[in-house]
């Protein structure tokens, strides 16, 4: 059995008690000392770097381009791969232990990545969301992580797979097709706004074949990332493509076969949000996600029980979100990392390194 963490259930008690959650589960420590993110200049360079718990910076290492999110490499806590922001077409193989580029892997002609990928749970293949941008199809790629030779490439179901993630089965992989149509002639453009469809689709990656699917309850809620709690609960992060004025939901959950569920907030709550969400992560221990939303400078919390909101921090410019022993740790625009118990108003710990912009998303390294 997994050693309790005092602290950290102590935490569970105070902290969520108030809130209205009826069922607390253990609260097992994962004994995380480390993180990566990157991170740029204001002289528009581009690193990755190495995180310790208070958000010093251990090492770090230049790539060409700007990264996005990060994914490290199963039973390896220095290797990780970072992915270029769409319309990038290079991963960087990282050993955080020295700060060193390994290699460039690039994608193969007529594709480029959008910023995620996942390692299957051996390690042994990487999958990355693409664009077939000249077909405007969305695939998900399969690569032999020892040779970086592509082995398989399965529709992704829709158009524009941006983040994807294993449901505990190791075999499923669920997708977040945001729907928009783009091309690297117009890297920013987006194509289609009228027509767009997105939707959350699960690949069986032993057949190739999608076995479900379920679509946005707007066709301009973007599905953009998500996160897979141990009870294979997806929690996904929208950014709306409508009308400026318009206040629709953007955070919701789906789970087994049933349908794409609003998470449940007072109106004002979406409308702070200002249209856009970036990083989804779940702690499973206490069944809640925190969800950043960098426009609206604030990190939402949710009762995963429920699907009701239960708190907010308020964090200018906010970024990415990654799991701590006692909490999270969160980054922003400004060179801020912060670790902070859930619900609480107060730091733990607060780091600022200044001429930095840390990008939206943080890996917890385990």
């Amino acid at each position: 059995m997994t050693a309790i963490n005092i602290n950290r259930r102590g935490f569970c008690k105070s902290m969520l008690a108030f809130a209205g959650i009826a069922t607390l589960p253990v609260c097992d420590t994962l004994n995380t000392k480390h993180y990566a993110s990157a991170f740029n200049t204001s002289n528009n360079k581009h690193f990755v770097a190495k995180l310790d718990e208070n958000g010093n910076i251990v090492s770090q290492v230049e790539i060409p381009y700007r990264g996005h999110d990060l994914a490290q490499v199963p039973s390896d806590k220095n290797r990780v791969f970072a992915f270029a922001r769409r319309p990038g077409n290079m991963i960087f193989d990282i050993d955080l232990s020295d700060g060193t580029l390994r290699q460039t892997i690039k994608s193969q002609e007529g594709r480029h990545f959008y910023g995620h990928g996942v390692f299957s749970s051996d390690g042994k293949w990487l999958f990355t969301p693409e664009n077939d941008y000249e077909n405007q199809q969305g695939k998900i790629v399969v690569r032999d992580v020892t040779t970086f030779d592509i082995v398989a490439e399965y529709d992704s179901g829709g158009i524009g797979p941006h983040q994807c993630a294993f449901l505990s089965d190791g075999i499923t992989l669920v997708i977040a097709n945001g729907g928009i149509g783009t091309h690297p002639n117009t890297p920013r453009k987006k194509l289609n706004l009228d027509t767009m469809k997105p939707n959350l689709a699960y690949l069986n990656t032993q057949t190739g074949k999608i076995i479900n699917q379920f679509h946005a309850p707007d066709n301009q809620l973007s599905i953009r990332h998500l996160a897979v709690s141990a009870q294979d609960k997806v929690v996904i992060g929208m950014q709306y493509q409508g009308a400026k004025n318009q206040r629709v939901p953007l955070i919701f959950t789906q789970q087994g076969n049933s349908a794409l569920k609003a998470c449940d907030v007072e109106q004002k709550t979406w409308r702070k949000m200002q249209q856009y969400t970036a990083s989804v992560c779940i702690d499973s221990a206490l069944n809640i996600a925190a969800v950043s939303a960098p426009r609206g400078d604030l990190v939402s919390y949710w009762d995963l029980n429920t699907d009701k909101f239960i708190g907010l921090y308020n964090n200018r410019d906010c970024a990415g979100v990654a799991l701590a022993d006692d909490g999270f740790m969160l980054s922003n625009g400004k060179g801020v990392i912060k670790r902070i118990a859930a619900l609480s108003q107060k730091p733990i710990k607060q780091q600022t390194v200044s001429g930095i912009k840390w990008d939206n998303h943080m890996l917890a390294l385990v």
